[in-house]
């Protein structure tokens, strides 16, 4: 990757429209930001993005554990990425998520999201 290279972002959620304009927004902002719907794309896509910067998920809620796994892998492979976990349910009703990780609850706008992925920057360990 070159010092002019966007920073890599993935966007995982299940509802079309949420990663759609999530990766269009980080897109805009400078971002090479690539939006998935389904865990099996998610995957692929981690594991094109050695250098990945940026990750906003849809949190797991209890029983269902397939963005788990993408963020575990992510801790353990890539602990320098920034994480911005996103659900409509509070924190409490969810599955754990790291403690490095910013929550954003939906709806949210543009400019929460932005704020979010700053803060997530700022919390992300430094490798």
């Amino acid at each position: 990757m070159n010092d002019f290279a966007s920073p890599p972002a993935l966007v995982y959620d299940r509802a079309a429209m949420v990663a759609e304009t999530v990766a269009m927004v980080l897109s805009d902002a400078g971002f090479d930001a690539r939006g998935v719907m389904t865990y099996r794309e998610a995957k692929a896509a981690f594991h094109a993005m050695d250098d990945l910067a940026l990750l906003v998920i849809h949190a797991d809620t209890p029983g269902e554990r397939r963005g788990s796994v993408i963020l575990q892998a992510t801790l353990r492979e890539r602990p320098s990425t920034a994480i911005v976990v996103i659900s409509s349910r509070l924190p409490q009703d969810l599955a754990p998520f790291p403690r490095t990780a910013v929550f954003l609850e939906k709806p949210f706008d543009r400019a929460q999201l932005l704020e979010a992925v700053e803060r997530a920057r700022s919390a992300r360990p430094v490798a």
